[in-house]
């Protein structure tokens, strides 16, 4: 049994399907509102270690709730339930979107990777924790959310130490392409992963620059 608090926001209507009762029977401690506001301010005094927020039971997108939960419990996993139909927005601030129609179970497993402590998806490498349900990184002291695909980019960084990383290679195992013609957006994103790993950005020991040909990502021996 597990005794992680959970925030859950769903409809009020009597007759709208909630996840209360799965929630319960797994061991979980629910929290339960049906307004945004005030379960954001509950959420301010009870801490909680998750977020359910089921837009499909109040046959809404969410991506406002989501953006503003998002806003004020910043570093809190949240797990956003959308309508049949919907397409998942990255930008909507939720670290995981589920589509209906699903079973209680899979929404049990997804609570299971994001909740905080879970070791079995964290890599670890010099100075750097990466939590990769969670999307984020923790370096230097310093913990950093981000994107899934700067989580990814870091990954890779992770799975190859000191090794050379052309830009073809990034490309291709990060965005699942071997178009190169534009690398912009490879390089807007290793910007954002020196603000998260670095102690400097503008001057990184971590993800070191090959001119010409890629980034290495450099481990610095133990002290």
């Amino acid at each position: 049994m597990t005794s992680a608090n959970l925030l859950l926001i769903e409809s009020g209507r009597a007759t709208a399907p909630s996840f209360a009762s799965a929630l319960k029977k797994k061991g979980y401690s629910i929290s339960v509102h049906h307004k945004i506001d005030l379960a954001l301010k509950a959420a301010a005094k009870e801490s909680p270690d998750l977020v359910v927020l089921d837009a499909a039971s109040m046959k809404t997108s969410g991506t406002r709730m989501c953006r503003k939960t998002r806003a004020q419990l910043d570093g809190v996993p949240i797990i956003l339930v959308s309508p049949e139909g919907a397409r998942p927005d990255r930008t909507n601030g939720a670290s995981l979107t589920l589509v209906q129609p699903f079973t209680p179970r899979k929404l049990l497993n997804r609570i299971e990777r994001l909740l905080p402590g879970d070791e079995r998806h964290v890599l670890e490498l010099g100075p750097i924790k990466l939590n990769l349900a969670q999307h984020k990184v923790k370096c230097h002291g310093k913990e950093s959310r981000l994107t899934p695909k700067q989580t990814r980019l870091l990954e890779v960084f992770m799975q190859n130490p000191e090794r050379l990383m052309t830009r073809k290679a990034l490309i291709r195992q990060v965005w699942d392409t071997d178009y190169t013609g534009d690398t912009r957006t490879l390089d807007v994103h290793m910007s954002w992963l020196r603000r998260a790993v670095e102690r400097d950005p503008k001057q990184p020991r971590l993800l070191a620059t090959v001119r010409g040909v890629g980034y290495r990502l450099m481990v610095p021996p133990p002290k």
